[in-house]
């Protein structure tokens, strides 16, 4: 690892580091306070109100701190490739891919509330380059690469869903964006794969497998793993209005 590297590595973790302790103080207080303070209820009733508010303010902040200095001023950015295990470039790419995890982390403390969870998950993820259209719902326990991932209009991706733009295959560490289009479903337990393309209106069945680099058209519908054709994905025309006979 030559010395460049080194020094961005350096300053990538100690600055995260220092934001992650300085965004969270407010936090670090409140739980000194609980630990120094006697049976007060006022103190209590007030930070059990406090912390909540102060937690989604702190972890916003980190995030929005993280993606938009830290990770930029010493990270690369993500390009689609192959990189060799243990070269420079593959260990700061590497780094760069998990970057978002202590977001994604902090982040799980409001799955408690799986609807409200879901609908600014994929909002909060932009911040890491995710790419999401209108009304793009991620259920609890989805996990999203956040960079060179697209999820078009009105999609769904089913609890434990995965999507990664990212595998490691023998000594390369494998880059490839992936697209969704719009209305897609992602079947729960579903998993797509790096360089995946699905088309609009597409169906993934459960627990099914979109592999690497697969094309999946429009009105369709893949089950399976690996995920393959059923049959077509024909749209139901909208209702009719009601005549006097009916």
């Amino acid at each position: 690892m030559d010395l460049i590297t080194r020094l961005r590595l350096f300053g990538y973790f100690f600055f995260t580091a220092t934001v992650f302790m300085a965004v969270f103080l407010p936090e670090f207080f409140f739980v000194f306070l609980l630990t120094t303070t006697g049976s007060n209820f006022i103190l209590w009733l007030f930070i059990a109100l406090a912390l909540p508010i102060f937690y989604i303010f702190s972890t916003f902040l980190f995030g929005i701190i993280h993606s938009q200095l830290i990770c930029k001023a010493f990270l690369p950015k993500i390009k689609p490739g192959r990189y060799i295990h243990g070269s420079d470039e593959a260990l700061l790419v590497g780094v760069a891919v998990a970057s978002s995890s202590i977001f994604k982390s902090m982040l799980k403390a409001f799955s408690f509330v799986p609807h409200i969870y879901s609908m600014f998950l994929g909002k909060s993820l932009r911040l890491y380059g995710l790419k999401t259209g209108k009304n793009v719902y991620l259920s609890s326990g989805a996990m999203i690469d956040s960079y060179l991932v697209e999820i078009d209009d009105d999609s769904f991706v089913g609890i434990r869903g995965i999507i990664v733009a990212h595998v490691t295959e023998s000594r390369y560490l494998t880059i490839a964006p992936v697209k969704i289009g719009k209305r897609v479903t992602i079947g729960g337990n579903a998993i797509v794969a790096p360089g995946a393309e699905i088309g609009d209106d597409v169906i993934i069945g459960v627990s099914s497998l979109v592999t690497k680099g697969q094309k999946i058209p429009s009105n369709t519908i893949y089950v399976g793993t690996p995920a393959r054709f059923i049959k077509d994905n024909i749209l139901k025309p909208e209702k009719e209005k009601l005549t006097d006979e009916d």
